[in-house]
């Protein structure tokens, strides 16, 4: 699936899941919901860890930036 349409079927779950009620702890919400982790695709592999750091600086700090990308 391309990430637009992944993003669409998770609107879709999501909005399912407020419909039929669904309890909080069993969400798929409650998996991640301490989690401070994101998950960022589907830029090209051409980009270096500088351009990553360059982008990515602008919204979170440095030294923490090239902690994860070392990991």
């Amino acid at each position: 699936f391309s990430p637009l349409t992944k993003v669409k079927l998770i609107n879709e779950l999501n909005e399912r899941e407020a419909s039929l009620g669904v309890n909080e702890s069993v969400s798929w919400h409650s998996e991640y919901k301490d989690s401070a982790w994101i998950f960022v695709g589907g830029f090209p592999y051409e980009l270096t860890e500088g351009d990553l750091i360059c982008v990515f600086s602008q919204y979170v700090p440095h030294h923490f930036l090239t902690t994860l990308l070392t990991e």
